[in-house]
């Protein structure tokens, strides 16, 4: 902050003949230059930090220890800025300064302990802020800016010392600004920038030296806060890219600066000339701010500085397992199997519960993991970014991972990871978490009661998303789509509700072999943890020309070397002519119900005679792409959970 503070002293001195307003003392001139150059907007810093995935970095971690260091000697610098120019003398301003300090004082010592205890009387800690508790609150901030008014400084640092007496457990502060930040932001902030908006003549740059003087302060104003923020980040031991990232963030002006000028202009400190050059100096230093940073520290940069610190690099499952396959896919049970499914709505727990229920029954599997990633998005909203800077206390607080934590306690599951996360791309978050946690299968959870209701527009959206998921998670891992029935709600002491597993086998081509063997291995491993009866039902046609005697007996061979002699006992092998909806539900041995399971690759072909294909490809061609014509098919017209898988490409 000194050499952006120095350099904007200097430059003071050529501004202050653009002034031309002798009755402001030249010592306020320098000392308020000195400060808005100095300033790092601390809010529209948050907002970058939040929105590039950067606040629970390294960097993004010094920034905003910097910044909130910057702030607030900036805010402490122009009180008394502000209290100089209201005096007549020096001594006169010492007293606004003491008095502003005295206040400040008072509520911090005396007016936030009596605050606590009105939080604590209302439940407010508990429940949010209750109607008695904002009504006090907004009194508090307009008091004590009516105050500060008095004591001679600006009315906006009475709000600020308002908003640091507010406690911040149990997050208050997040539920007090969600509910007021609405009409701040539609009706407050609006008038407030059109004011100011008003207040700036782009005119009176209106002859070359004033273009200079813009010039000069725009360089000042970057040279100062990235060269000394960069080199002082360099000297902690930094590395270059991470030090020219810290210089340019904390070269970002923002709102407060505009907000500064504001205090500036109305306080006679600024003439119009001046306030023009300094606001066209606080947008481009803003506006650069992003895009320089993503230049500078890009995803593959974070990922291979992250990969140097943690060590070796890791191997992916695939990668060990050529040798297997020529011999057995599925070789034991006992392997490390890593499940990744995606929480962004209520309605989503439910299926989650059943896909938890289906790993709680044999203690001993304790190489499946689930992993939960609760995603929230990451709105223009202030109380998202306050969220997402207190991710802890938001994770902590989230009723829905609570209510998933409960449920596994309950039913013995204690492979369950869960992690919250806030994303502007759910894909891009799902896809970054699955190779992090080296996932095996990522599944989506989907509310089957979307597809019957007939919501065009909004079943397209979610058709839309699954589809663009499967396509580009897939190229991490497999990603699946599991539509839950009621699978999960299994009585065990009744055989007749034991569930079948089915599994539906294609080897006309590499792909869809791979496919398959992933449906399978799933259902292995669900069926060595649930009490299932696991059947694989494949077809003797390939594109559409009936077998061989030779042909199915390779077919049946192929299906055996998949498997141990110990996993063969618990399968049974059936085979149908052609792969249609009716062959598959009249080849297993009782009528599928909500609390069965069938497991389908997305490319899996049906055979062109079924009618049920046709009408599917007609009026829903959206749902076709995502699921398949079978899944579709089996989705409207059979009763058991499904799962439509799409292996790694």
């Amino acid at each position: 902050m000194a050499l952006p503070f120095g350099l904007g002293c200097a430059v003071s001195v050529g501004l202050y003949k653009l002034q031309n307003e002798p009755s402001i003392p030249f010592g306020s001139f320098l000392l308020f230059l000195g400060v808005a150059l100095s300033i790092t907007a601390f809010p529209v810093l948050a907002r970058i930090l939040a929105e590039l995935k950067l606040l629970r970095t390294k960097v993004g971690a010094i920034t905003m220890a910097a910044g909130l260091i910057n702030d607030c000697t900036a805010w402490v610098l122009l009180a008394l800025v502000v209290a100089l120019l209201n005096s007549s003398g020096g001594l006169e301003a010492l007293y606004i300064f003491l008095t502003a300090v005295g206040f400040s004082l008072f509520l911090i010592f005396l007016i936030g302990p009596l605050y606590r205890k009105l939080c604590v009387a209302t439940h407010s800690f508990e429940q949010g802020p209750s109607p008695l508790l904002m009504t006090v609150t907004l009194l508090i901030v307009l008091v004590s800016a009516f105050v500060t008014d008095i004591i001679g400084i600006h009315p906006i640092f009475g709000g600020f010392l308002a908003g640091v007496i507010i406690p911040h457990e149990h997050d208050l502060p997040i539920k007090i600004t969600e509910k007021i930040e609405d009409i701040v932001n539609i009706i407050f902030l609006p008038l407030y920038f059109t004011l100011s908006g008003l207040k700036t003549q782009i005119g009176l740059l209106n002859t070359g030296a004033v273009w200079g003087y813009v010039v000069l302060v725009i360089f000042l104003a970057c040279f100062g806060k990235i060269v000394g923020c960069t080199l002082t980040a360099k000297l902690c031991g930094m590395t270059h890219r991470e030090s020219l990232t810290i210089g340019f963030l904390m070269n970002c002006k923002g709102l407060v600066e505009l907000i500064v000028l504001n205090i500036g202009h109305d306080a006679g400190v600024l003439n119009d000339q001046v306030f023009v050059i300094m606001v066209v100096m606080a947008l481009i230093t803003t506006f650069m701010t992003t895009p320089v940073v993503i230049y500078l520290y890009p995803e593959w940069y974070q990922k291979q500085t992250n990969a140097t610190i943690d060590g070796n690099e890791k191997v992916t499952p695939l990668d060990t397992m050529d040798d297997e396959k020529n011999s057995s896919y599925i070789s034991t049970l006992t392997d490390r199997y890593c499940i990744v499914t995606m929480l962004n709505r209520i309605e989503a727990v439910p299926s989650m519960m059943a896909l938890m229920q289906l790993f709680n029954r044999d203690k001993a599997m304790s190489a499946v993991e689930i992993h939960t990633l609760r995603l929230l998005e990451l709105t223009q909203r202030t109380s998202d970014v306050m969220k997402f800077k207190e991710i802890g206390e938001t994770t902590r607080q989230d009723p829905v991972l609570n209510v998933l934590k409960t449920f596994a306690s309950l039913v013995g599951l204690r492979s369950l990871h869960t992690h919250l996360d806030f994303a502007q791309d759910y894909i891009k978050s799902i896809y970054a978490y699955a190779a992090d946690v080296d996932a095996d299968i990522v599944l989506l959870p989907w509310a089957q009661q979307r597809l019957l209701l007939h919501h065009e527009e909004y079943t397209a959206a979610d058709l839309e998303f699954i589809s663009q998921a499967l396509n580009t998670i897939s190229q991490q891992c497999t990603t699946g789509v599991f539509v839950d029935k009621g699978f999960g709600l299994i009585q065990e002491d009744d055989d007749r509700l034991m569930p079948q597993i089915i599994v539906i086998y294609e080897m006309n081509d590499e792909q869809e072999k791979e496919d398959s063997n992933n449906c399978l291995e799933f259902a292995l491993k669900i069926q060595s943890s649930h009490k299932a009866k696991l059947t694989v039902i494949g077809t003797f046609m390939k594109d559409g020309v009936y077998a061989t005697r030779e042909s199915i007996k390779s077919y049946k061979g192929e299906i055996d070397k998949l498997f141990t002699s110990e996993i063969k006992s618990n399968i049974e092998s059936k085979h149908v002519k052609e792969l249609t909806v009716n062959n598959i539900l009249t080849a297993v041995d009782r009528p599928l119900n909500k609390h069965d399971l069938i497991l389908i690759a997305r490319h899996s072909k049906q055979t062109p005679s079924s009618p049920l294909s046709a009408s599917s490809s007609q009026g829903h061609g959206l749902e076709v792409s995502t699921f398949g014509k079978l899944g579709v098919d089996l989705l409207r017209q059979g009763n058991a959970s499904l799962i439509i898988t799409q292996a790694r490409e």
